[in-house]
């Protein structure tokens, strides 16, 4: 960040808080509750950098930064909130944080700066609730129309150490933490009429989802003869995990083609183009570059990727590996994940070896539904025993 000089001049300056950060710290224990920290720390500075933003200094739970415009800091504090949103998705406990901004004439000394706007986005901040933006009027009509945001008048607010009353506004901001991803179609196709008979084995796909739905992994295997409705049974609990807010990804491998990976890309492919771009890029971060080469779609959504590792081709698949096993992992992060990979006698050796690399991996929160079918001689046999013995 910039610096903004040491002399007098007029910015909007914003203050941040991490609501009950005792409490958290309390509930954590300092190793964690400091981890959880830096990551706050990390997305919140992230948010400021993107809009043209200046840190004064970190104040142990939040920040005090400052713009050279309203509409950049208003900005900022919708990202920050959206950011700890997500953040507050995959960390041990939820996190919330509060915003005030104030804008007018400051005056620097020793890289501090000090003035009414200050006292008054500090004290806007702390009449903040948890997950609330409250600007002054003056940030209002200085950002106008400029990024969108909308203002909601909130009335005149008593500042401790102010003699007269601040008239604030709220600003409007929405979570975008969780993917629109609909109902795969192949899953959704096999809705036709009311589903009947299979009560043990739907009984026995409700309880892994339910114990997925409650961040324990499940792998459950699918077989028999072709025809006999595997998908169809698969489609019954991926509408009810999608009913009930879970992620459902679907791949399937094709006779013949043997091409490595297929069904995880069919699968990812679909999330990638419907997650929001800040949300993707936290959960592909730090392996973007050794996605993108699976699902060359997310250089599209996402400039300045990580660097794929270069290196020999077993490392590099190990890599892939670790990068695909991390991105489901910090989807699940957002929400429940059933993944639901069809025809898998038909999979190349990598999809095979992915797959056990998948099951061993050392994350939760998923439930991983595989159809297998037994018509026909599967290949690759001994990595799909050894993905079978992982699983059980």
């Amino acid at each position: 960040m910039a610096d903004v000089g040491t002399r007098a001049g007029t910015v909007t300056v914003l203050f941040t808080d991490l609501v009950a950060s005792t409490e958290l710290r309390q509930t954590l224990g300092d190793d964690r509750a400091d981890e959880l920290r830096r990551e706050h720390d990390r997305v919140v500075r992230d948010a400021a950098t993107e809009h043209d933003g200046t840190e004064v200094k970190s104040l142990g739970d939040g920040f005090m930064l400052v713009f050279g415009a309203s509409a950049e800091a208003v900005g900022a504090a919708v990202a920050m909130q959206e950011a700890v949103t997500r953040l507050s998705r995959r960390a041990p406990v939820p996190i919330s944080i509060r915003v005030g901004l104030s804008a007018g004439d400051v005056v620097w000394e020793d890289g501090d700066c000090f003035g009414t706007p200050v006292v008054e986005a500090s004290r806007l901040c702390g009449a903040a609730a948890p997950g609330q933006i409250l600007v002054s009027d003056v940030v209002r009509l200085l950002a106008g129309s400029r990024g969108g945001h909308t203002f909601t008048a909130v009335g005149s607010i008593d500042l401790k150490g102010l003699t007269e009353p601040v008239n604030a506004s709220e600003v409007a901001w929405e979570s975008t933490a969780e993917a629109s991803v609909s109902l795969p179609g192949a899953l959704a196709a096999g809705d036709q009429g009311r589903f009947v008979g299979r009560a043990a084995e739907r009984e026995q796909l409700a309880t892994a989802w339910k114990d997925a739905a409650t961040g324990t992994r499940r792998v459950t295997l699918l077989s028999g003869e072709p025809g006999v409705g595997k998908t169809r049974l698969a489609a019954e609990l991926a509408r009810v995990a999608h009913d009930e807010g879970a992620t459902i990804l679907y791949g399937r491998c094709e006779e013949d083609l043997g091409v490595p990976y297929q069904p995880f890309v069919e699968a990812l492919r679909p999330y990638v183009a419907a997650c929001p771009v800040g949300e993707l890029a936290e959960q592909v971060a730090p392996y973007g570059g050794d996605l993108a080469r699976l699902v060359p779609e997310l250089a599209e959504r996402i400039a300045d990727l990580p660097t794929a590792l270069v290196a020999d081709p077993e490392t590099e698949r190990y890599r892939l590996f670790d990068a695909v096993t991390s991105f489901l992992g910090n989807i699940v992060g957002t929400a429940p994940v059933v993944l639901v990979l069809d025809d898998l006698h038909w999979a190349a050796k990598p999809t095979l070896l992915l797959l056990r690399h998948l099951t061993r991996a050392e994350w939760s929160g998923a439930l991983l539904d595989r159809h297998l079918s037994r018509h026909r001689p599967e290949p690759n046999a001994s990595a799909r025993g050894d993905a079978r013995r992982s699983s059980s």
